[in-house]
């Protein structure tokens, strides 16, 4: 049994489930790079830095961008400024990283 720990986090940018299929998504983890190291979403990107992130958003204007961290917050925080950026592209995992679906983790030994 898993106890959510957390308040959900609100923003303008996307919410996605763990029922969702995210391999049409730019997946992006925003966590340190130590923990994207250990153990992260497969054919995520590691990029902590909201300039950067918005970067990404311009070049792929057509294409969803998905951000995570550790219980979504940051990814909240970052998907709600990049939206008032004005890119509606920009989704996020409002769960704790460690709730995601298996089938979604990479971890590496």
């Amino acid at each position: 049994m898993r106890i959510k720990m957390y308040m959900k986090n609100k923003s303008k940018a996307n919410k996605i489930t763990n029922n969702e299929n995210i391999d049409e998504y730019i997946k992006i983890d925003i966590r340190a790079r130590g923990y994207y190291l250990i153990s992260h979403v497969k054919d995520s990107i590691n990029i902590s830095d909201l300039k950067r992130i918005s970067f990404i958003a311009e070049e792929n204007k057509d294409k969803k961008l998905l951000l995570y961290c550790h219980s979504g917050a940051t990814a909240a925080e970052f998907g709600d400024k990049l939206v008032e950026l004005g890119y509606n592209n920009i989704y996020y995992y409002d769960d704790n990283y460690f709730n995601m679906p298996d089938s979604w983790i990479v971890k590496n030994s």
